[in-house]
């Protein structure tokens, strides 16, 4: 398998043996969200990461452009691609590289003028020649440098490396290659062959010559010394001298016996170059010739002959090593109307969790899993641009937007009644050894005794958040839902008036999204909708949910299940209330019965654990006589299962700050 190192974030069923998943969105872009991430945290940028529409797919020195094959054989040197991508948009200068012809042109006249005779070209021809292979050798060893840095700040993604050069330079015919007698002529592509493969173990620095001398030149145990690209490009000239120069001894020895040892002025002067910086070996330190690898000796079986077909197979293995040096790697791509939908959803933050339940039905005793969809923006953006069954388009219904406004108002009034959050409590503490003197207890000084002191002290709330979670099941259409939009408004409204009170609103249901499924049916998908947090939103977000609408069935305790990790990381270090809105019977796809309701209860004992406050309004259908739902809802939620009336601001206000109380 290609993705064992993915296993440990992938869920069992992202990507298929041996099968794409191009036409899955919902894998596609938790695939590039994955990605985006990893090249976050090993580069510190947030940059873009895309797929692949039409035309070339190289790194544009902006963003990372992604394969959408998400085949188990591409999965890990996919990511380890990205990985390299997203280095090079951090540390290469890619002005250096539009700016090369500039800067080759103001070199060593005598040194085109040797281009030239080499080439037989005119001035700027022979520029332009020194430009296309100038650049290539900066390709080798700008990648060795960026490279490096992540192998030092990053070392726990060496693995995708590792199966990003598997693919492009460690295949078997590479190996064969290097030991063969091909590429053992010295021209540029005999040079660049065995450059392209330094870093293999079966590397022979006697293929060529020179290479041993670029091998010094490269110098890779102290790569690190490059810091920047312009050093790399320092490096790939003299490599660049390097093999011009022998490339022209080659050709002087054969065919000019006067200039057999290749003494013409310009050639001395390119070796004269090339010989820069390059130190003598003064016998005190092991010199790294290259012979090793891994601190081994290889042994070299050279001046192998290889078969016909072996010979096209390395053709192709070096031209894809050629195409990756140049950035130009073939990345499957997406069709337009996918990449639209993408978009959008990466817009709206959509998010997949796979919620795991024991099945208890009697004929069916094992685990079900199901897929909840969360959306996490909601903007007018994603109401324009997403189609799904959560929200309408357009201008809201009048009177949807006329509930959230009197929620605003019902919210100022219940403020006022939950000033309790905002209070400081003072308690004075007698017979303690220090602090004020206690007037009353002065007499007792002179018998030996020391508490004579009291001391005051304050009580205050710690900062707090109330998630509030909604029902927007069909179930709960007409006044129920209004008059929980209205409440939780109210609620959000009143935790700006309340000291460090933070407040998010959640809706829940199934509904279809456009493109993502089979139907245009509200039972394709549980779905969990965050439409307000006031650590991301003002106020005004709130007029949003005028938009939003009942549809589909009641996914209870998955949709909790499904963002519980946001509920108990939110609640860390502070008084946590979560607060539901339900006319109490969970229900979808394979999820009903004693089943669901156990679920749910699981949840709800889950948050309850981690010291969060639970609160549930019971929404009922036929009012508060409707006694088998009311006892399976008090099942779910305990004693914190609330039936009353909404509209009702003390009732309401009274409920609230009893599990105030709860926390001090």
């Amino acid at each position: 398998m290609s993705y064992e190192i993915s296993k440990y974030w992938l869920q069992d069923d992202f990507i298929t043996e041996n099968k794409s998943n191009t036409k899955d969105p919902i894998k596609l872009s938790a695939y590039r969200n994955a990605i985006a991430n990893f090249v976050r945290i090993v580069t510190g940028e947030n940059i873009p990461v895309k797929f692949k529409k039409s035309g070339n797919s190289f790194t544009d020195g902006k963003s990372v452009t992604i394969s959408s094959r998400l085949s188990d054989k591409d999965f890990d040197h996919t990511v380890g691609l990205a990985l390299h991508e997203g280095s090079h948009i951090k540390l290469t200068n890619f002005d250096v590289l539009k700016r090369l012809e500039d800067w080759i042109q103001k070199q060593d006249k005598e040194l085109l003028a040797y281009c030239k005779k080499h080439n037989d070209m005119g001035r700027w021809d022979a520029g332009y020649e020194i430009y296309s292979k100038l650049k290539d050798l900066l390709n080798i060893v700008e990648d060795r440098r960026i490279d490096n840095f992540v192998y030092r700040s990053a070392p726990g993604y060496k693995g995708y490396y590792k199966a990003l050069y598997d693919k492009y330079f460690n295949a078997k015919i590479i190996d064969k290659g290097l030991k063969s007698n091909s590429f053992r002529t010295e021209d540029w592509e005999s040079y660049m062959f065995r450059l392209c493969n330094i870093t293999n173990a079966n590397r022979d620095l006697s293929a060529l010559k020179g290479l041993k001398e670029i091998w010094n030149l490269l110098d890779l145990k102290n790569v690190n010394r490059l810091k920047s690209t312009n050093d790399a490009l320092d490096v790939a000239w003299k490599i660049f001298n390097v093999i011009e120069s022998n490339m022209e001894a080659t050709k002087l020895g054969k065919g000019d016996e006067e200039n057999e040892n290749g003494d013409d002025d310009a050639v001395k002067k390119v070796n004269d170059q090339s010989n820069t910086n390059i130190k003598e070996d003064d016998g005190k330190e092991e010199k790294d010739d290259g012979s090793k690898a891994e601190g081994e000796d290889v042994k070299i079986v050279a001046n192998e002959e290889l078969s016909t077909n072996q010979k096209i197979q390395l053709s192709k293995a070096f031209s894809k090593q050629k195409e990756f040096l140049k950035g130009d790697i073939k990345k499957s791509g997406v069709s337009k109307k996918m990449k639209e939908l993408l978009d959008v959803m990466n817009t709206a933050g959509i998010s997949q969790s796979k919620i795991e339940v024991e099945n208890d039905h009697w004929w069916s005793n094992h685990k079900v899993t199901i897929p909840v969809n969360i959306i996490r923006n909601f903007s007018r953006q994603t109401i324009e641009n997403l189609d799904c069954g959560m929200w309408t388009f357009g201008d809201p219904h009048s009177s949807n937007t006329l509930n959230v406004n009197a929620g605003l108002r019902f919210g100022a009034m219940l403020g006022k009644k939950l000033k309790i959050r905002s209070e400081e409590r003072t308690t004075k503490f007698n017979r303690r050894r220090s602090g004020k003197i206690d007037s009353r207890m002065i007499a007792n000084a002179g018998f030996g005794m020391e508490s004579i002191f009291e001391k005051l002290e304050t009580f205050a709330y710690d900062p707090g958040i109330v998630h509030i979670s909604i029902d927007n099941s069909g179930s709960m259409s007409g006044d129920k839902f209004k008059k929980s939009v209205k409440t939780a408004v109210a609620i959000a409204k009143a935790c700006t008036m309340v000291n460090n009170m933070e407040c998010v609103i959640s809706f829940r249901s199934s509904c279809w999204i456009e493109g993502m499924g089979n139907t245009r049916s509200y039972d394709d998908f549980a779905t969990m909708l965050i439409a307000y947090d006031s650590r991301e939103h003002g106020l005004p977000q709130l007029k949003l949910m005028a938009h939003i609408q009942v549809c589909g069935q009641t996914p209870e305790g998955l949709a909790f299940d499904a963002i519980m990790k946001d509920i108990l990381d939110s609640a860390n270090g502070k008084d946590a209330y979560f607060i539901n809105f339900s006319d109490g019977m969970p229900y979808f796809d394979k999820y009903s019965g004693s089943m669901a309701h156990q679920h749910t209860k699981k949840q709800v004992k889950k948050m309850k654990n981690a010291g969060i406050k639970v609160l549930s309004y019971y929404i009922s259908r036929f009012g508060y006589n409707d006694d088998k739902i009311n006892r399976i809802f008090k099942t779910m939620y305990g004693k914190d299962a609330v039936t009353i009336d909404t509209d009702n601001i003390a009732a309401v206000a009274k409920s609230m700050n009893a599990k105030f109380l709860e926390v001090c």
